[in-house]
C-alpha cells in the first residue's frame, strides 16, 4: 500500500501488565512478562525487550493460553489475513470425522500426534484398503501441515486424500483454500465449484469459492457466491467482503477493460486519454520485468490494475485518507487529474506492483513491515532528514517493535503511519545493505514454507527480532546520527 508521508510524531501510552497483548491488526504477542515503564508497554520475550503504543493494542489477557491439539480443526472460518486487505481465507472450521466419513476411533485419527505427522500410520491407512479412512489421515495430515504454513507438504497431503475421496466437500473445501493462499486462484475455482456441488448446503464451500473468484478478478460470480454463503450461514467477515464486492461492481460498472498479457487494465472512458493508459502500461511492464529478475519470480496469473477517480477509489476501498493507492490482490490507482505519468505516479505503480511480487514469493506470508519496506525500497524512496528523526526514537527507545508490525497497518492514524512506514522501511534499507538484495529473496521464499517470520530471519540471518532492533538502531545512528 502507497501512502503520501505526513508529520512524524511519538506515541506514548500506559497499560495494565498483561501476558498476552492482542493487536487491533488481529495478531496477538505472547510475552514472558510485561510493565509499565515510561508510559509505555514493555515486554519480554525471552532476552528481548520490546515496546508498544496503547494505540495500537486492542485488549490484553492475563492468562498465557495452551497451545493448540495439533488434531483439532482449525478454529476459524474463512476471514482477513493479518495483511493490506488482500481477502485470502484461511481454512474452514470442518473436518470431523462424522464429515469425514470415519468413526472416532478409526486409525486416521493418528495420522496427527505429538506434534508431527505419523508417515507410518499414513503407510498402514494406505495398505488398509479403506479409502474413507486413508482419505481422512492425508487430509489430517495436510490440515496439520497447512496449519503449521508448510503449504507444500500440505499441498501434497491433499492432493493424495482426494486420489481416495474426490467427491468430499471438506478435502475439496481445504485444498482450494491452500490454493488460493498460494496465488493460484484460478486452479481452486474447480476444486471450490466441485466442493459446492457436493455440499450445497456448506457456507464455508461457498465462501471459498467466492475468494477463488475475487482472486481470479471475478467479481460478480464472488458477489454470487458470497450472498448464497451468508444466506446459508450468516458471517460478518464474508458480509463485509460481499459489501466491498458489491461497491466495487457498482463503481466499474461504466469501465473498460483491456487486457495487455501482463495486466487487466480497468478505466472510466472519458478519465483518462490512450495515451495516458499506454503509459501507465509501458511504466507497469517496466517495473515487472526489474521486479521479475530481482526476485526470481513471474506471477501466476494477469494482475488487475483499475484506475479511479479519487472519489471513487475511497468509496469502494473504504481505506483510510492517508492512503495514495490500495493493493488488495488488484491494484488500485487514483489518476484524477493526471494526464501523463509523473514521477509521483511513476512510484506509485512500482510500490503497489511490488506487492504483488512480494505476496506471491512468501506465499502471502510477509509481514507488513517488510513488505511495505521493500516497496518503498523498489520504489526508490530514502529516509532522507527523516532518517535522523527516526535514529533518534531508536536512541530513546520510543519506536514501535518490528514485531508489533506484522498485521495491517490500515487501522493506523497518518501520524502514526508514517512512522510505521519509516520503520519499515529502514528495516528493509537495513536488511538490503548488510546483507543483499539475495538475502531479502531468501527471506521471501523461507518464509513461504512455513513457521513464524522470525524463525525464517533466524534461518536466513541468523537474528530473532531482539537483534534485528539492536543492530537498527545502530545501523540508523551510523548513518543518520540521533538527535
Amino acid at each position: 500500500m502507497r501512502k503520501f508521508l505526513i508529520g512524524f510524531a511519538v506515541v506514548s501510552v500506559a497499560m495494565c501488565s498483561a501476558d498476552t497483548i492482542h493487536l487491533k491488526n488481529g495478531r496477538t504477542i505472547v510475552a514472558d512478562s510485561t510493565r509499565e515503564v515510561d508510559g509505555k508497554i514493555e515486554y519480554e520475550i525471552g532476552d528481548n525487550t520490546y515496546r508498544i503504543p496503547k494505540s495500537l493494542v486492542e485488549k490484553v489477557e492475563t492468562a498465557i493460553p495452551p497451545p493448540p491439539d495439533p488434531t483439532t480443526p482449525p478454529s476459524a472460518r474463512p476471514q482477513f489475513p493479518a495483511d493490506s486487505g488482500k481477502p485470502v481465507p484461511v481454512a474452514p472450521r470442518s473436518g470431523s470425522a462424522e464429515e469425514l466419513r470415519i468413526s472416532a476411533n478409526d486409525p486416521a485419527t493418528k495420522a496427527v500426534h505429538d506434534g508431527k505427522v505419523d508417515v507410518d500410520v499414513l503407510n498402514q491407512l494406505d495398505a488398509s484398503g479403506n479409502s474413507n479412512s486413508a482419505a481422512a489421515g492425508y487430509f489430517m495430515a495436510g490440515r496439520f501441515e497447512n496449519d503449521q504454513g508448510n503449504r507444500e507438504a500440505a499441498g501434497r497431503y491433499f492432493e493424495r486424500a482426494l486420489g481416495y475421496a474426490p467427491d468430499n466437500a471438506v478435502i475439496l473445501t481445504h485444498y482450494a483454500v491452500l490454493l488460493i493462499q498460494t496465488g493460484r486462484a484460478r486452479e481452486a475455482i474447480n476444486y471450490a465449484e466441485h466442493a459446492t456441488q457436493s455440499a450445497p448446503s456448506s457456507g464455508d464451500a461457498y465462501a471459498v469459492l467466492g475468494y477463488a473468484y475475487f482472486s481470479a478478478d471475478h467479481t460478480r460470480l464472488a458477489i454470487e457466491a458470497w450472498q448464497k454463503s451468508v444466506e446459508l450461514r450468516p458471517d460478518e467477515k464474508v458480509q463485509g467482503l460481499l459489501d466491498k464486492a458489491k461497491r466495487e461492481l457498482a463503481a466499474e460498472a461504466s469501465y473498460t477493460e483491456s487486457d495487455t498479457g501482463r495486466f487487466t487494465l480497468r478505466y472510466e472512458g472519458s478519465a483518462t486519454s490512450d495515451t495516458f493508459r499506454q503509459q501507465i502500461v509501458s511504466t507497469l511492464d517496466r517495473d515487472y520485468d526489474e521486479l521479475s529478475t530481482e526476485l526470481g519470480i513471474i506471477p501466476h496469473q494477469n494482475i488487475p490494475v483499475i484506475l479511479y477517480t479519487q472519489q471513487a477509489f475511497f468509496d469502494v476501498t473504504q481505506a483510510p485518507t492517508w492512503t495514495g493507492a490500495l493493493n488488495d490482490g488488484k491494484l488500485r490507482i487514483p489518476v484524477r487529474g493526471l494526464g501523463y505519468v509523473t514521477p509521483e505516479l511513476a512510484r506509485v505503480l512500482k510500490h503497489e506492483l511490488t506487492h504483488s511480487f512480494v505476496n506471491q514469493a512468501s506465499a502471502g506470508r510477509c509481514p507488513q513491515w517488510l513488505n511495505e519496506g521493500i516497496a518503498q525500497m523498489e520504489e526508490g524512496r530514502s529516509l532522507g532528514p527523516r532518517g535522523h528523526k527516526l535514529a533518534g526514537l531508536y536512541k530513546q527507545n520510543s519506536e514501535i517493535s518490528l514485531n508489533a508490525l506484522e498485521g495491517s497497518f490500515l487501522q493506523f492514524s497518518s501520524t502514526q503511519a508514517a512512522m510505521t512506514y519509516d520503520e519499515s522501511l529502514a528495516g528493509a534499507l537495513y536488511i538490503r545493505d548488510t546483507y543483499g538484495v539475495s538475502d531479502i529473496r531468501r527471506l521471501l521464499e523461507r518464509t513461504a514454507q512455513g513457521g513464524t517470520f522470525e524463525q525464517a530471519m533466524q534461518d536466513v540471518l541468523h537474528m530473532d527480532y531482539g537483534r534485528l532492533e539492536r543492530e537498527l538502531a545502530d545501523y540508523l545512528s551510523s548513518k543518520y546520527g540521533a538527535e
